[in-house]
């Protein structure tokens, strides 16, 4: 089953059962997501304004939802900001227990930073091994890693960013990936 592709305005949501909800929200010229587990808001993209050429996260105006029939719920993200090209892809994989993130931007300018910002709740913490986890009320486990070679993950108070381990300094295509899973219920 395929949806329209939503641009400017309505709310999209992926529902994940167990593994959380996915939200999107319009918000002045892009949309902004969060994913909520119940009523907990776990992670909340940084989203900067208009005038910004390196936002925060990337700068997602239109959304695509896709049902592939081996299963898979993907949501297609598209975006602009000054010469960058964005692109995302949010991909619900029962079988995982995990989202996965993929997100591409192309410049014709070396990019000054990339990332994939999100506010927190207070409940995250890196563990020894440098994988990152919450424990949410009710005894949810979650973890978030960057998926490696292309990403690394950081964390500074309430805010956890994801960026690619590489910035090319030619016109090129930057890509990162992470991924959100449920460890245990």
């Amino acid at each position: 089953m395929t949806n329209p592709t939503n641009r400017g305005g309505d709310p999209v949501s992926l529902h994940g059962g167990d593994l959380g909800e996915l939200r999107f929200q319009w918000s002045t010229d892009r949309y902004s997501h969060s994913w909520c587990f119940g009523s907990q808001v776990v992670l909340e993209s940084c989203e900067s304004d208009s005038a910004e050429l390196w936002p925060a996260s990337p700068p997602l105006q239109q959304i695509h939802q896709q049902s592939f029939g081996d299963g898979r719920e993907v949501l297609f993200g598209l975006g602009m900001a000054g010469r960058g090209h964005w692109s995302a892809s949010f991909t619900l994989i029962e079988d995982l227990r995990c989202w996965i993130v993929e997100l591409a931007c192309r410049s014709p300018a070396a990019p000054e930073s990339l990332s994939s910002c999100y506010r927190t709740n207070s409940l995250w913490q890196r563990e020894s091994s440098g994988l990152l986890t919450c424990l949410l009320d009710g005894g949810t486990q979650l973890s978030l890693e960057a998926i490696q070679p292309s990403a690394i993950a950081e964390m500074h108070d309430d805010r956890i960013a994801i960026r690619p381990t590489r910035i090319d300094a030619n016109v090129s295509t930057s890509q990162w990936t992470f991924r959100l899973r449920v460890l245990s219920q």
